[in-house]
């Protein structure tokens, strides 16, 4: 009986334990300066792209701004793996130099 009782708690704490780590999980958003951008064509290519990555929430692609706005689970990507995949589609995230 008490084994019973021992793997009951042990399964409960272990689902409650991995229930609240999503709960760290934080949404982010990025600003992204993209060279290259156009048209809306362009935007509709990097937006399609950055929808089908996992751990992207929302995109906004402006073609007028050149930029991307990204809001992503920084669990699931990460601001890098968003760069990476807005340059295999052709265009180039530019990464912002520090001002002094």
């Amino acid at each position: 009986m008490k084994k019973k009782q021992f793997a009951a708690t042990l399964i409960f704490t272990l689902a409650l334990a991995f229930g609240t780590i999503s709960v760290f999980a934080a949404s982010k958003t990025t600003k992204i300066r993209v060279e290259g951008l156009h048209c809306k064509m362009c935007s509709a290519s990097v937006t399609k792209a950055l929808k089908a990555t996992t751990g992207v929430e929302d995109v906004q692609v402006s073609s007028d701004k050149g930029e991307a706005v990204v809001k992503y689970d920084d669990q699931k990507v990460t601001e890098a793996k968003i760069r990476e995949v807005i340059n295999s589609t052709g265009f180039k995230a530019v990464e912002e130099k520090a001002s002094r």
